[in-house]
């Protein structure tokens, strides 16, 4: 039995079945605005002061043990928790599936001969969610715990665990960072797939914790790049408080200006409408009637409502406690509010339990900081426009179901858990989705269009369960901890032109689901570039490449269908992982093979976050190397530019091929100097082209304030081979041919040596303050100007000696002080008679970058 003292659900909004809007919009509505405004039974169980459990427990719903709470678990309790998938909305809980979430204090203090046991009634791995420590205490004794996604996730605060068993569950231990206190002694975790998880930097201390016989990694461990992202923040003016309110109904149009205390729930009936003009501050008392740790006080609108603030004067919701926290308010509800759009605009949103939470409401929330908060946003049964929007700090960034949504240019940064949708017509669109501890995105059901988002840094990546339609293209899913994107139950879906990569474990898993899988760039995955456990599409015209044991690997019975797809260098059949290495797995029919890799544009207007580009590459536009962030050029690769486009680097490019695979940068289309723009390095410290062939630019290379390094290079048919200002610059044995002007310096420091210059119309050109050069055994001749050429604002003297100039006196081929006194001269003297031997070699591309360009040019054709 069950013993439980001071036990409440949680108030939570009633959930209406999905049904026809227009039937239940009455009754609903009538139905929901009881359930708001007094305590409701809801799908979890809050512990609302200290209590002891014993017995035979039944966990049939969620556990919450909040702050300032200690629920202890007696010697020889078994708690049975019942499997559950629910759709359910309570912002104080992380999964979807039954959990025990601690925010406050947990001991289970078992004995030897009669230990504390968590399980699930029908013994099936992955039934129920596990102990979740946020910020809480939990001391487990002689206790197991099994058949749970992860039997212990520490995601902060403190554990310790003595005596244990975490067996049978997908994850035995996680733990998220290196602030989390873990202490674990004379315990083991055995027959789970992952024994010990390690995230971001955690740590376990303590000794004879051992991770033993588990399925898939006993320990593994990842950490992700944490990315300066300039996130949005307003701060307040200074205002006198203008206004206090109680509980009170607003009739007609009330306006809302300066400092604003709430001390009680505010009521915007149907007809009235609450305006809030630039500048105001509205702040909300804590008010906890049943002492759950969750604010009531807030705002119910079933009017219109304006918060339009601007950049210079946004409007501030926030706590009036002098220490805020998360939950001191309950939440900005709009309901029944569909006849015009709501507007929330410049608004800043925090320490509230759901920010923003709507129900059969039009909303536009645009240019906004929502943060600190339990969730950002909760709708259901709406249409919602979200747009240039930053959410971070939050516990859960978005839930939302039944609605149509527009989800475009946000920020999702460094939550808990980032977006979770269930039946949604959904446009995300230009997202930022990064560092979120636990998911980035979580779709289910509905119908999405999930397109040119970026998801980076999460431990999972994009999760898609049970959507039988969908579109999923030119997205970054990359360095999540352990996929990249998992599909699960899915049919007709298209995944189509997205990069996938550097993922820790995984690029892509897929489960029961079918798919056209086309396109992509799914490479340098930790383990497995696509892990299958059943699958009925088709994956075809990939470039899938460079990935940790294997490209494709199959787990289940059921053989894979993966045509023409290009699997990299070496030999296909060791990277891929089927029937082959083990008789009772299916077969993975790989026929035919490319031999060259197929075309797969980049699919942003950036790069976010460190990235290796290899095999045939299209960039379209113009695409920006964001600080901090390192592109890695791989050998035997193409990038190609369409007409005008280019690519610009700010943080660090090194583009490294070899002797018999080059990089080659040229253009998608055309044959001219100047078909696409240029590679402009702008502050790009460390940045190296090596092996490289760069043709048909404007400028293949334009360098800005930038120690760098070019070598073993070809520089042909552009309007400019290398462009540069300040340094300082290492330029060797590298071929500069057919350009209009071979380099070209402004006020820059370079030693250029080794190389052939040969024809271009001017070899070298200085435009100003040409003395920090040092130009020495090139082969500088046969440029049909000036072999070099001093600039009309140039005073200073270039040291250019120890050149060979071809078969002519170098003087006639160079415009110095002699032709025009004023300028700066040349120095030459003493020169070569004979060319250089190792400059003549110089260069990159060749009869091998010929071959690559003429197979790929093959390979367009058809």
């Amino acid at each position: 039995m069950k013993k439980v003292a001071h036990i409440h659900s949680s108030k939570r909004p009633f959930s209406y079945p999905h049904t026809h809007l227009a039937v239940i919009r009455v009754q609903a509505v009538l139905v929901f605005l009881v359930f708001l405004l007094l305590p409701s039974a809801g799908s979890g169980t809050v512990v609302t002061s200290d209590t002891t459990w014993s017995g035979e427990i039944p966990v049939e719903e969620d556990v919450y043990v909040p702050e300032g709470v200690t629920l202890t678990i007696s010697s020889g309790a078994v708690l049975r928790i019942s499997p559950s998938e629910s759709t359910k909305t309570e912002p104080e809980f992380l999964s979807p599936q039954t959990e025990i979430i601690v925010r406050g204090t947990l001991r289970a203090e078992g004995e030897k001969e009669s230990p504390v046991t968590f399980l699930s009634p029908d013994s099936a791995p992955s039934s129920w969610a596990g102990i979740i420590i946020d910020g809480g205490t939990v001391h487990l004794r002689s206790c197991a715990v099994r058949d749970a996604e992860t039997g212990v996730e520490v995601i902060g605060g403190s554990f310790s665990m003595t005596g244990c068993m975490l067996e049978n569950n997908r994850y035995g231990l996680t733990v998220h960072g290196g602030d989390a206190a873990v202490r674990v002694e004379d315990s083991r975790a055995e027959n789970n797939d992952y024994g010990i998880v390690l995230l971001n930097g955690a740590r376990i201390n303590g000794r004879d914790f051992v991770a033993g016989k588990n399925r898939k990694r006993d320990r593994y461990s990842g950490e992700t790049k944490t990315y300066q992202v300039s996130t949005r923040e307003f701060a307040a003016q200074k205002q006198e408080q203008s206004r206090v309110y109680e509980d009170e109904v607003i009739l007609g149009t009330a306006v809302w200006q300066g400092k604003i205390q709430v001390n009680g729930i505010i009521r915007v009936p149907e007809n009235a409408r609450l305006v809030i003009v630039p500048g105001t501050v509205v702040e909300f008392r804590k008010r906890d009637t049943n002492n759950d740790g969750i604010g009531e006080n807030g705002l119910f609108i079933q009017g219109g409502f304006v918060a339009k603030g601007t950049e210079d004067n946004p409007i501030l919701f926030r706590s009036a406690e002098e220490q805020k926290g998360m939950s001191d308010w309950d939440s900005i509800n709009i309901l029944n509010s569909d006849r015009a759009q709501n507007l929330i605009e410049h608004c800043q949103i925090e320490n509230a339990y759901r920010g923003l939470h709507f129900h059969f409401a039009n909303v536009a929330v645009r240019a906004s900081v929502i943060r600190n908060n339990y969730r950002a946003m909760q709708f259901q049964e709406s249409l919602v426009h979200i747009s240039g929007t930053h959410f971070y700090g939050n516990k859960s960034v978005l839930w939302a179901r039944d609605s149509e949504i527009m989800f475009a240019d946000n920020v999702v940064f460094r939550n808990t858990s980032g977006i979770n949708l269930f039946r949604n017509i959904v446009t995300l669109k230009d997202n930022f989705i990064i560092n979120n501890r636990r998911e980035g995105l979580r779709v289910r059901e509905g119908v999405p269009l999930i397109e040119e988002n970026h998801i980076d840094g999460n431990r999972y990546g994009l999760m898609v369960v049970d959507a039988v339609y969908g579109s999923f293209g030119r997205n970054i899913i990359s360095h999540n901890l352990e996929f990249g994107l998992a599909l699960r139950g899915t049919d007709n879906l298209d995944v189509r032109g997205n990069v996938i990569q550097a993922n820790g474990l995984t690029g892509v898993m897929i489960q029961k689901s079918s798919a056209r899988i086309s396109h992509n760039l799914i490479s340098d995955n930790g383990e497995r570039g696509i892990g299958i456990l059943s699958f009925f599409g088709t994956i075809t015209g990939n470039n899938i490449a460079g990935n940790g044991l294997y490209n494709l690997g199959i787990d289940g019975d059921s053989d894979v269908d993966a045509p023409s797809n290009w699997w990299g260098a070496g030999d296909v059949r060791s990277s891929i992982y089927d029937r082959e290495d083990d008789p009772v797995k299916g077969a993975a029919h790989l026929e035919p093979v490319l031999h060259r890799p197929v075309m797969v544009s980049w699919p942003l207007k950036t790069v976010q976050a460190d990235s290796r580009w290899r095999g045939d590459l299209v960039v379209e536009g113009t695409v920006t190397v964001m600080p901090g962030v390192h592109l890695a050029v791989l050998p035997d690769t193409r990038v190609l530019f369409s007409e005008g486009a280019g690519l610009t680097v700010h943080g660090t490019i090194r583009a490294e091929g070899e002797e018999d695979g080059p990089v080659i940068f040229t253009a998608y289309q055309g044959e001219a100097a100047g078909t696409w723009n240029e590679i402009r390095l702008d502050h790009a410290a460390g940045s190296l082209f090596s092996h490289c062939l760069i043709e048909k630019a404007t400028w293949a290379l334009h360098v800005h304030f930038t120690d760098f390094t070019v070598e073993d290079c070809s520089f042909i048919n552009n309007y400019g081979g290398l462009r540069f200002t300040s340094g300082p610059l290492s330029v060797r044995h590298s071929l500069f041919r057919g350009n209009e002007i071979g380099i070209r310096s402004f006020r820059g420091m370079a030693l250029i040596t080794d190389n052939v210059i040969t024809g271009n119309r001017n070899g070298i050109f200085v435009r100003e303050k040409g003395g920090g050069l040092v130009i020495r055994k090139n082969n500088i001749f046969d440029n049909s100007s000036y072999n070099i050429r001093i600039g009309d604002f140039n005073d200073e003297d270039v040291d250019a000696r120890e050149n060979w100039w071809g078969s002519v006196t170098p003087s006639d081929t160079i415009f110095d002080a002699r032709n025009e006194p004023g300028i700066g001269m040349v120095h030459y003297d003493p020169y070569a008679r004979q060319p250089f031997p190792r400059a003549v070699s110089a260069g990159a591309g060749g009869e091998k970058g010929q071959e690559i360009k003429d197979q790929g040019q093959g390979a367009e054709k058809k």
